[in-house]
């Protein structure tokens, strides 16, 4: 840890943590320490506004192991209001910000016919509200857990109101302050609710640069609010390693933007994995959790049964070799002896016990010495 992020963990306020959590339970799966890494597949608005896009998408989201399928239950005109937006390089308005929503909006009535395809794909369905009615037909719908986005994390009242329905919550923490983090955390709970998962995420589609995805905050997170962290990821999808860094950090879940293909035109498509990419990203995961597996007590490999490596071993470390032939009787010197591979006489280390002892038989050029050759 860095001096910086010491100073910081070390000026926070006591009063983040209001109980330790270590696990989650969403539907059958705990989520958090010492569990394996929940994988969502996010699909946001990649159904383009066809539920038959939407059902190959949790196919799909099955096919390549993820543990959970994402929508977002929005509806354009309860999102945003039909205020002119400017881009950072026009001066002209681009749309209505409540336009921008309108690919993206997923009916209430799909709700139903998503959720019993994702049961028969074996795949947990989630999904994030953006208004009441949402909260209530996926509450009604008896989802396991509430996805709350960056963007609602400074929304109160919409907070209070998904806290009370009583289910976890998985929120992302997106453009946040840690203080507002905390606020955040501090309202659910007094809401009664103390089941959250934190997601660290940049809400950047790409961020510019990978140092931008300060995967580091993962460890602020888990140490300042002593809740499990996961990982939402926005990176450019060239760039592969971020989810693996972020488990070996510690994230206990990571949420990936999933499409068929890239070109298919939905305002999240350019930053989603393809398929194949996807299923690489959830393979690459699982061997880091078996990387990640071991006690990390410093020791050889177990192998074919053995407590060690003793076969790599026999032939891979030195020991004491004669470096010309040695006569019986003679003293043994530092110039008469060359460490050479395979194991098979004294290690190096024990070269003092004989160093200056006499042989008691000839000892052939390049052949290990043993403590046999010598009178002890």
């Amino acid at each position: 840890m860095g001096n910086e992020r010491k100073r910081y963990l070390a000026n926070l306020p006591k009063n983040l943590v209001y109980e330790p959590v270590k696990t989650v339970r969403v539907g059958t799966r705990d989520i958090g320490e010492n569990q394996p890494v929940f994988v969502i597949a996010e699909i946001g608005a990649n159904h383009r506004g066809d539920v038959k896009n939407a059902f190959r998408a949790i196919e799909q989201a099955a096919k390549v192991g993820a543990d959970a399928v994402k929508f977002q239950h929005l509806t354009a005109e309860k999102i945003a209001a039909d205020t002119l937006v400017f881009d950072e390089w026009h001066e002209e308005p681009v749309g209505a910000l409540s336009d921008f929503f309108k690919n993206a909006s997923l009916p209430n009535e799909w709700t139903g016919k998503l959720i019993e395809h994702s049961k028969k794909h074996g795949i947990m369905f989630l999904s994030t509200p953006f208004d009441r009615d949402a909260v209530d037909v996926l509450d009604r719908a008896n989802v396991p857990a509430f996805k709350i986005g960056s963007y609602e994390l400074t929304d109160d009242i919409f907070l209070k109101y998904v806290a009370k329905k009583g289910k976890p919550i998985i929120l992302s923490t997106g453009m946040a302050y840690l203080d507002e983090v905390a606020h955040a955390v501090r309202v659910i709970h007094e809401a009664g609710n103390n089941e959250i998962i934190l997601l660290h995420c940049v809400s950047m589609y790409p961020p510019e640069s990978s140092a931008d995805l300060n995967l580091k905050a993962i460890e602020t997170l888990r140490e300042a609010f002593k809740l499990p962290v996961g990982y939402s990821d926005h990176s450019d999808p060239s760039y592969c390693a971020a989810p693996i860094v972020a488990v070996a950090l510690g994230a206990c879940l990571i949420e990936r933007h999933l499409t068929d293909k890239r070109s298919g035109g939905s305002n999240d498509d350019p930053n989603s994995l393809e398929v194949t990419e996807f299923k690489v990203m959830v393979s690459e995961i699982r061997n880091a959790e078996k990387a990640l597996s071991k006690s990390g007590i410093k020791q050889p490999v177990s192998h074919n049964g053995h407590k060690k490596d003793e076969v790599f071993d026999r032939w891979s470390r030195r020991s004491l070799y004669a470096s010309r032939d040695i006569s019986e009787g003679e003293k043994l010197t530092e110039e008469m002896v060359v460490t050479l591979r395979p194991w098979g006489g004294i290690e190096p280390k024990d070269f003092p016990i004989v160093n200056g002892r006499k042989t008691r038989r000839f000892v052939k050029a390049r052949s290990a010495i043993t403590f046999d050759d010598f009178f002890l």
